[in-house]
């Protein structure tokens, strides 16, 4: 379909179909709720006139491809002329990998999908739109990182306070605001990390632990009744116990650390961190590395760029659209520079590589193009 011909399509005359998406566990299972995202798309959809046919739920992730049959199912129906276009709260919605977002892409190439509709993102089908789609299908995990930390805020907001709502640990309770203070079991798991500091084997712990008859209490689950359960230490728990730095005062949860010895001065720590260093070190003298890891090498825009002679011609493996090798060249004074290559021996170019700040530049041209402001970024942060 010609661009001309695109431009000239009647919104109102085309057959939409809503899909709606929500993780059913991961990052993103807190984000806006399927009915709220079937609202907000059908208020839009009544205010521009738009109908729709059909509503798509679907409760799988979109990280990877060809796992949601329901999703997979909406685009051979595309191809079989059942819809001529989707309606989704977001764009990452759609896809979360650059896979299926490459079949979208593709598929408004040829004409398939005659256009896209989001309450939350503007789309244009031409080549602006396109890439700034392609755009937010590759930067989509940057956002779905932002929002599950906007979800856990409450969470986190108790940690800055020196707060804790994690996992608890041996030798201490939780009072009702969170706080740590020693149980009966403190100076036995005390005494647990300095045998550890000396030499003392896993299995060694859990046998003075058992002796001691160390354990713990779960609290039986809201409305539940007599269902308590009784935890003694073990191999697992015990080696995770001499991993963690809060025995010293320092308690990391949800990717923060915070000095428990600094907010609460009537803190006990169990340790010193000198022990907890030792205790470290002995770990660390006793891990035998069987394999050396291979330092990877820095990659930008891996499998996002497309030979622009063979996009449509040259395909992988799956039958998708063939994307450039990347690598590095010396340049005429020697120096590495970083290139994208088109490993298809039938391509036309004369050259079938480009430097990468070509592509950048590109990238950044369109970026700069769209002026945005802080007051616009902060208005659709808000929104998403």
């Amino acid at each position: 379909m010609s661009l001309d011909l695109q431009k000239e399509v009647d919104r109102t005359k085309l057959r939409y179909v809503l899909y709606a998406r929500k993780s059913t566990s991961g990052e993103d299972s807190q984000y806006r709720s399927i009915p709220d995202q079937v609202k907000h798309c059908r208020d839009m959809a009544e205010r521009n006139g738009l109908k729709i046919i059909d509503i798509l739920e679907e409760k799988k992730s979109a990280k990877k491809a060809d796992k949601r049959p329901v999703f997979t199912q909406l685009l051979k129906d595309i191809q079989a002329n059942k819809y001529d276009g989707i309606i989704a709260w977001a764009p990452d919605r759609l896809a979360r990998n650059m896979l299926e977002g490459g079949q979208i892409i593709n598929m408004l190439d040829d004409g398939d999908i005659k256009d896209l509709q989001f309450p939350t993102h503007h789309f244009t089908n031409d080549p602006s739109g396109k890439l700034t789609l392609g755009i937010m299908f590759s930067i989509s995990k940057h956002f779905s990182d932002d929002l599950s930390r906007k979800v856990r805020r409450g969470v986190d907001g108790n940690l800055e306070e020196g707060k804790s709502s994690g996992a608890p640990k041996w030798g201490y309770d939780r009072d009702i605001n969170g706080i740590y203070r020693p149980n009966e079991s403190f100076n036995i798991i005390q005494e647990a990390w300095i045998r550890r500091s000396k030499g003392a084997s896993y299995q060694d712990i859990v046998n003075f632990l058992k002796e001691k008859e160390v354990q713990r209490t779960t609290k039986p689950k809201r409305g539940a009744e007599n269902e308590s359960k009784v935890i003694r230490p073990a191999l697992s728990s015990v080696a995770k116990m001499f991993k963690q730095s809060f025995y010293y005062g320092v308690l990391m949860q949800s990717g923060q650390t915070v000095d428990l010895r600094e907010f609460f001065p009537d803190f006990e720590p169990m340790i010193e961190e000198s022990i907890f260093n030792q205790v470290q070190a002995l770990g660390y003298a006793r891990t035998k590395d069987t394999s050396r890891k291979k330092r990877l090498e820095f990659k930008p825009l891996s499998r996002f760029v497309y030979c622009a002679v063979c996009y449509g011609t040259h395909f992988d493996k799956n039958g998708q659209p063939a994307w450039t090798s990347v690598g590095k060249n010396k340049n005429g004074s020697g120096t590495h520079v970083l290139t994208y290559r088109c490993d298809n021996k039938q391509c036309t170019r004369d050259v079938r590589s480009i430097r990468a700040h070509y592509v950048f530049n590109a990238i950044y041209e369109r970026l700069d193009s769209l002026e945005l402001t802080d007051e616009a970024y902060e208005r659709y942060s808000k929104r998403i």
